[in-house]
């Protein structure tokens, strides 16, 4: 597996999230793809960005910021700039996002197993939601926590809730607009004409999971999504009532059998006009959908995650999202979601 990272600017959209109003969004995304070797390249740290990252993450979740410094030396299995495979002449694409104060490596299990399987993935930073962006050594945009403040607290969170929302999902919108002009037979990356671009899959979680339903609700370029605890309560209900028109998948986590988002979920998967597949995986919790397993065994004592081993559960996850894809983008009806 090979692996990229880019910083992308939207010309077109102001940072809401900054002190300075005249700042232009960017966000930093990271691509895994099938290599043709690995042989002569450096592979890849799990968290390509280091101590930053790990210590805004230790930062947001109350503990001294050192507890997770272990955590950069963990290696992925995937290599910096490694050429890519020329088995094919073009590969299915599918881009993935992470919930409100998530990162992108968070899902980088899902994407080195998609990637292993002869997908293009695609990881975004959504700026400001993410523990920390790294631009660059001196350009570092870190949570913004004003973004999202406490439902208990704000009279008008769920307005707060849209625009996050939204914003995630413009970030998927520029980054399908940027890989169609690295795709182009003029451009100069390892990715001109590699990228299917009629074949494109969108996977995320709680926050990344509602942008994703988002976009497909109006991008006719999205081919299929899943979303993992899809976080879809703030999205208004004309856009729900419309549902979708192509394959999704929706898995959640037993401690969101009840809550407040269950009625656009319900809304939009009796609205959608081709059938969803909807699962409960029981004795979960809303961060096993993430790589909380990598942090410490004491995830489990301390209620983060739940009963279910972490590595059976990632197994059930890996299968169902392998399984889905292939079918809905690769036309593989041999492929049964069990």
């Amino acid at each position: 597996i090979g692996t990229e990272s880019f910083v992308i600017e939207d010309e077109l959209r102001y940072e809401l999230y900054s002190d300075d109003s005249n700042e232009l969004r960017k966000i930093k995304i990271q691509i895994w793809y099938p290599a043709e070797t690995k042989d002569g390249y450096e592979q890849a740290a799990w968290l390509e960005d280091g101590l930053e990252v790990s210590r805004a993450l230790s930062k947001d979740t109350g503990l001294p910021g050192f507890v997770l410094d272990h955590t950069v030396e963990i290696m992925s299995n995937s290599y910096i700039d490694a050429p890519i495979s020329s088995n094919f002449n073009e590969y299915p694409i599918v881009i993935l996002s992470h919930g409100w104060r998530g990162l992108r490596n968070i899902h980088t299990d899902y994407a080195e197993e998609l990637a292993s399987l002869g997908y293009i993935v695609i990881g975004i930073d959504h700026t400001y939601g993410s523990v920390a962006t790294v631009f660059s050594d001196d350009d570092i945009a870190y949570l913004n926590l004003d973004a999202l403040p406490e439902r208990e607290t704000t009279p008008d969170f769920l307005d707060y809730a849209n625009t996050l929302v939204n914003t995630y999902a413009s970030d998927i919108t520029l980054t399908i607009n940027y890989l169609e002009e690295i795709n182009d037979s003029s451009s100069t990356s390892r990715f001109s004409e590699k990228l299917d671009l009629t074949k494109i899959g969108l996977l995320g979680h709680s926050t990344g999971g509602g942008a994703d339903v988002a976009v497909a609700l109006n991008d006719d370029r999205i081919d299929a999504v899943i979303g993992l605890d899809a976080w879809v309560e703030p999205i208004v209900e004309s856009e729900i009532i419309k549902g979708l028109t192509i394959p999704s998948l929706f898995i959640r986590s037993g401690v969101w059998e009840t809550g407040l988002n269950n009625t656009n979920l319900y809304s939009l998967i009796h609205n959608s006009s081709y059938p969803s597949e909807f699962y409960q995986i029981d004795g979960t919790t809303h961060y096993d959908f993430a790589m909380v397993y990598m942090y410490s065994p004491l995830t489990k004592t301390i209620g983060f995650s739940g009963d279910v081993e972490s590595e059976y559960l990632t197994t059930i996850l890996k299968s169902m999202i392998s399984d889905f894809f292939n079918e809905t983008l690769r036309s593989d009806l041999d492929s049964d979601i069990d």
